[in-house]
């Protein structure tokens, strides 16, 4: 089992649990944003994998102390780190009395505050793209959910965060829009 010290560690590689017989890696990065990629394996073993080469899922802001059943390895011997970019576009409250949704871009700290808005109220109507394609600056700290979020993107191709219908009610899930990878694939 990780420490909690290993699990919060920027820019590790972690082996992700997902089910009996199905694994993924994650990425910690800066501010504890963690990337979640799309490859998939029936076993934790990833030699010879470079994640920058590989679909990043989603990045979400986590509580990695919380995620003791999903984050499983440390794949850092085994995997090269991504090192591309990280994601600085998230959708957060942008009213002063947090009324609104809008899109934000972060600085280069990652924090959710004092952040230049893009877009100050997201609608459904006008911002369906922004709404499939960007996360919640919200903290996740629910393995299950991840792992749920996953299973689902393993099994249908649809890569959604259920949580988003809190803030658009009437926003439908994305149509697939890449196939799961597998590493045998990605080795061929």
């Amino acid at each position: 089992m990780l420490t909690k010290k290993q699990r919060s560690q920027e820019n590790t590689v972690f082996g992700v649990y997902i089910k009996e017989g199905l694994y993924s890696l994650a990425q910690s990065r800066k501010k504890h944003w963690m990337e979640f990629f799309n490859i998939f394996n029936d076993k934790d073993e990833w030699d010879g994998v470079d994640l920058n080469k590989v679909n990043i899922l989603f990045t979400y802001s986590v509580a990695a102390h919380r995620l003791k059943e999903l984050l499983v390895s440390i794949q850092d011997e085994h995997v090269r780190k991504n090192v591309r970019p990280q994601e600085s576009k998230i959708i957060t409250y942008t009213g002063p009395l947090a009324e609104k949704i809008g899109l934000v871009e972060m600085d280069d700290r990652y924090d959710t505050v004092d952040n230049k808005v893009l877009i100050p109220q997201l609608t459904v109507k006008d911002h369906l793209d922004i709404i499939h394609t960007k996360e919640y600056a919200g903290m996740h700290g629910d393995s299950k959910e991840i792992q749920n979020r996953l299973l689902k993107f393993y099994e249908n191709g649809i890569n959604w965060d259920e949580s988003q219908r809190f803030f658009f009610p009437d926003v439908t899930p994305p149509a697939p829009t890449q196939k799961p990878l597998t590493k045998e694939e990605y080795l061929h």
